[in-house]
């Protein structure tokens, strides 16, 4: 079968009339007819039922419709790849700073010096972007955290635990101590990262808060790391963020353990499912877990 008509095809059956979807191809109705009735040629069974004011699919339509399109998107990631191996292959990796910056930088400079050739396209994301990219394959690698009934279409491969930690400003009254209880954090103002792009890690936070008896009085969202490190650092509150947030790397603000210890975070790089990475992810994975060992 020849793409360009089964493209036409389903061009057709996404539009439900000839006349639609051949000013969506820039054709005429006619050549577009031509493509379709030499792909039922082709196949030996007709495709489309014609009526007088409307088409439908026939079982065989339905069928193309369902495996043709899987066929057309396969199509297209091929091209991209092949187009990609003439100028260098293209890594897309998603991320979330405040989880995965610190693993990034030595892991890309341990890998470029093995794969010169391979381009690194970084994108500052939410879970919730990461997670959408990811299945729609505009990503080929994310790194973020997991959660609970998100695994249809991603395979996740755990590549760091961190413990959990609350950060103040260096003028909060508990700064100078290297640990908190939660007694101590009884009405603190407490900052959070955005419900809705961020909805596990309210999940993670507020089922401590319940298990330990504290209602936190939650004053203020943030989409990033470095909004939420400016509100802490200027006094607003207080927040739950990972050991080695970028959060915690300026001298205004200090990251103080926390007492109990909450279930420590995992980070994981997450892959499409079904489909075998490419060598060069695998590569790249690999010295994303020589990074979280500090190797």
């Amino acid at each position: 079968m020849e793409l360009r008509r089964v493209r036409a095809f389903l061009a057709v059956a996404d539009e439900g009339s000839i006349t639609a979807a051949s000013k969506r191809l820039h054709l005429t109705q006619s050549a577009l007819s031509r493509q379709i009735k030499g792909l039922e040629d082709e196949l030996g069974v007709p495709l489309l039922e014609r009526g007088a004011h409307s088409i439908s699919l026939t079982a065989a339509g339905e069928i193309l419709v369902r495996d043709g399109g899987r066929w057309a998107e396969q199509a297209e990631m091929i091209a991209e790849r092949v187009r990609a191996a003439a100028l260098g292959e293209i890594i897309k990796i998603a991320y979330a700073p405040s989880l995965a910056g610190s693993l990034l930088g030595p892991a890309l400079e341990r890998f470029s010096q093995f794969h010169a050739a391979v381009r690194v396209q970084l994108s500052d994301c939410s879970t919730a972007e990461m997670k959408a990219g990811l299945r729609a394959g505009e990503f080929d690698l994310i790194l973020t955290v997991p959660e609970e009934g998100d695994g249809a279409g991603i395979r996740w491969v755990p590549v760091e635990r961190r413990p959990w930690r609350v950060v103040v400003g260096a003028s909060h009254p508990r700064a100078a101590a290297e640990r908190v209880g939660v007694a101590d954090l009884a009405g603190e103002r407490f900052l959070m990262f955005r419900r809705d792009e961020y909805p596990d890690y309210w999940k993670r936070v507020s089922a401590y808060c319940r298990d330990h008896g504290l209602s936190p009085k939650v004053v203020g969202e943030f989409d990033g790391y470095s909004s939420l490190a400016t509100a802490v650092e200027s006094g607003m509150g207080v927040a739950f963020v990972a050991a080695g947030s970028p959060v915690g790397n300026g001298a205004r603000v200090c990251l103080l353990e926390i007492d109990p210890e909450p279930e420590p975070i995992c980070v994981a790089a997450g892959l499409a499912d079904g489909v075998e990475p490419r060598r060069v992810l695998q590569v790249l994975i690999e010295e994303l877990k020589r990074s979280a060992e500090g190797a």
